[in-house]
């Protein structure tokens, strides 16, 4: 280990754990320093034979698009080699009262007219019985009829429609390992970690393993849920977060009845009594789980209620009950996630439930901010864990906040566990003000004071009106004439979903043709 004088450069970077946090994180950092033919940062992820990667998230943000072009893997190739679809939003089935009509959508593209006009306003105002997405984003649309969000044509990474990705999160994980050894320059050592070198009060200076001893001026704890590092060594909490009950979740992948079966281009969220079903289309299967409150049901009838959904849907072939899997986690995020020179990052910084599938942008967060705040003295490492642990405390304060909104905007009271997660004594300050105020006025930008939002305004709209939220807007505040726009805005939307519907393919039949294409161009 180098000297701590404040003149002494950080840039030796040790992960340790590998999975898509620990490689995706090496990789944008690799990325951003050029670590292939920079001699002054090096970046080695330490990866034990012994654990198997939690392999869950399958859901990204449109983020995901930028974060590959950025560390230069080709769309195409990942495609193919993630079994990876496309993702346009969310749909929520059951959420608002559990009845057989119960749907709406959150899509990733912004509302028609969102900067022309108050179209807030105008819905609060209006009197009619189609949906908030349904008049202002054509890909409702686009979703129920599982087109695809560009076509053949469209350059990689391109997008005429707004779009993420579902994803194999072990066959990710795996491609960005070859590509960050054999592209980005990451050292990758295999080896289980026994022991930290260093004090709990003093910056670590190395981790000690069978193969021997690995220094580092920063260390990245990817460990997942164990937190080898923040938590067993240097003890940092995990503050839990009461407001949400998840805590457990029965998965399982579920193969198609047919290969021609259409892929569905947004995450299904449907509701159960004790929590709800997320499921996940990937080219050559389902991804499908139950997450649920253990203090509401128990796990036999968990897996039950999972299994039943799978034997009720037309598109799941029959799955074997021993072939699910329980995984279980604590609700919460340590508030400390930069600790003298090491961070958390992943599921070792916290973990809440794969609601709107903010797990990984989450890592692409933090990587991206280690990789533009990585110190080069001890005084650049104070200033830079304080930003970093302030920005990422308000991130998942803002992750919190957004996710309860599903739930206590929501009618139901049917069981103990809605009740419970209704009630509104369980909504931050910061939430329950912003409810008071939306009731009179819409959300508004400048609600919003952190500078990098983790969910836009245009997110608070697709949930607060998909769920029915109106409020007792002053119809005298906002100019007819200026209502009016949104009328225009709801007409221009329509007539370029026609389009949309005329000239973008089939979600299948686009990953088919861009599949054999990366399959050809491989061989």
């Amino acid at each position: 280990m180098k000297s701590q004088h404040n003149s002494t450069p950080h840039r030796s970077v040790v992960i340790v754990g590998g999975g898509a946090a620990g490689w995706l994180t090496a990789a944008i950092i690799a990325a951003e320093h050029n670590v292939k033919n920079n001699p002054n940062v090096s970046v080695t992820l330490v990866e034990s034979p012994d654990v198997k990667i939690l392999g869950v998230g399958e859901g990204t943000w449109p983020t995901m698009r930028d974060t590959l072009r950025k560390i230069g893997i080709d769309e195409y190739p990942f495609l193919l080699s993630c079994d990876a679809s496309f993702k346009q939003g969310t749909c929520f089935k059951g959420w608002i009262n559990g009845q057989s009509d119960d749907v709406y959508y959150h899509p990733f593209d912004l509302p028609a007219g969102f900067f022309e006009t108050d179209i807030a306003a105008w819905w609060q105002q209006a009197d009619n019985n189609v949906s908030f997405a349904t008049l202002f984003s054509s890909q409702v649309a686009l979703c129920e009829q599982q087109k695809a969000p560009k076509q053949p044509q469209t350059p990689p990474y391109a997008a005429v429609a707004n779009y993420g990705y579902h994803l194999d999160a072990n066959k990710f994980a795996e491609l960005l390992k070859n590509h960050s050894v054999n592209v980005l320059g990451v050292t990758h050592v295999i080896d289980h970690v026994d022991a930290i070198i260093g004090e709990p009060d003093q910056p670590m200076q190395a981790i000690r393993g069978k193969k021997g001893e690995i220094p580092g001026d920063i260390f990245i704890d990817c460990s997942g849920f164990a937190a080898m590092l923040i938590g067993q060594h240097y003890g940092v909490p995990l503050a839990p977060v009461t407001a949400l009950k998840n805590d457990t979740a029965m998965a399982v992948q579920a193969k198609y009845k047919s290969d021609s079966t259409p892929i569905q281009s947004a995450t299904v969220s449907t509701a159960q009594e004790s929590g709800w079903i997320w499921d996940i289309g990937l080219p050559t299967r389902k991804g499908t789980g139950y997450v649920y409150s253990s203090a509401h049901v128990d796990d036999d009838t968990a897996k039950a209620t999972l299994l039943n959904y799978l034997k009720n849907d037309d598109a799941s072939a029959d799955v074997d009950p021993d072939a699910i899997r329980k995984i279980q986690f604590t609700p919460g995020y340590r508030k400390t996630l930069w600790k003298h020179n090491c961070i958390a990052v992943g599921t070792s910084a916290g973990f809440l439930e794969p609601l709107e599938a903010s797990a990984l942008v989450m890592i692409e967060l933090a990587a991206k901010d280690i990789a533009r705040l990585l110190p080069s003295n001890n005084a650049q490492m104070q200033m830079a864990s304080e930003q970093f642990n302030q920005v990422m405390n308000t991130r998942w304060a803002r992750i919190i906040d957004f996710l309860k909104l599903h739930y206590v905007l929501s009618e139901r009271r049917d069981t103990a566990y809605w009740r419970d997660m209704t009630d509104m004594s369980g909504a931050s300050l910061q939430l329950q003000a912003w409810l008071e105020m939306w009731n009179t006025r819409p959300p508004h930008a400048d609600d919003f004071l952190f500078n990098n939002e983790i969910f836009p305004v245009a997110s608070y709209l697709y949930i607060l009106y998909g769920m029915g939220y109106k409020g007792q807007v002053d119809p005298g505040r906002f100019p007819a004439q200026r209502l009016s726009q949104a009328e225009v805005a709801i007409r221009h939307n329509h007539q370029r979903l026609q389009q949309l519907l005329a000239g973008l393919p089939q979600n299948r039949e686009l990953l088919t043709q861009l599949r054999s294409a990366a399959a050809n161009e491989a061989s």
